[in-house]
C-alpha cells in the first residue's frame, strides 16, 4: 500500500506534463491552403475551439472559441465562419481578422442553438 501511493502520484505529475491530445472537427484543403478546425482534449472538457489557416508552412490562428463554432467553409476566397449568434454567455475568444493569405474571412452569426448538435464529432489527430 505505502508503494503504491508514491507510484500513484509519480505517474499523476508525469502525465500532468504530456500534451493533450488533439481532436480534428474539419480539415478543408485547395490547391493554395488548408482550414484545419480543432479541439484539445483536456480534463476540464472546456477547450476552445481553434481554427487555423496554413499556406507554405505558414500557420495563422483565425479564431478561436468555446461552444461558439459551428461550420467551417471554403468558396472560391472566402473563409466562411458559421457562429452562434451574439450571446452574453458565448465570447470569442480571438475575433477573425478581416483576411489571411489573401482570403476573406466572413463571420457568419446566424447560428441557433439548435444548430450545436449539427457541429462535426472529431477524430483524434494521430
Amino acid at each position: 500500500m505505502k508503494v503504491l501511493l508514491p507510484i500513484s502520484l509519480i505517474s499523476i505529475f508525469f502525465s500532468c506534463h504530456l500534451e493533450n491530445p488533439k481532436f480534428i472537427r474539419k480539415q478543408i484543403q485547395n490547391k493554395d491552403i488548408s482550414i484545419e478546425w480543432y479541439f484539445y482534449s483536456r480534463v476540464t472538457n472546456n477547450s476552445p475551439d481553434f481554427v487555423v489557416v496554413e499556406k507554405d508552412g505558414i500557420k495563422k490562428e483565425i479564431y478561436k472559441a468555446t461552444w461558439t463554432i459551428l461550420n467551417v467553409t471554403l468558396k472560391d476566397y472566402n473563409i466562411i465562419l458559421k457562429v452562434l449568434g451574439p450571446s452574453k454567455n458565448r465570447v470569442p475568444i480571438k475575433h477573425a481578422d478581416e483576411a489571411v493569405f489573401g482570403y476573406k474571412i466572413l463571420l457568419d452569426t446566424t447560428g441557433t442553438y439548435n444548430e450545436i448538435r449539427l457541429i462535426p464529432d472529431a477524430i483524434k489527430e494521430r
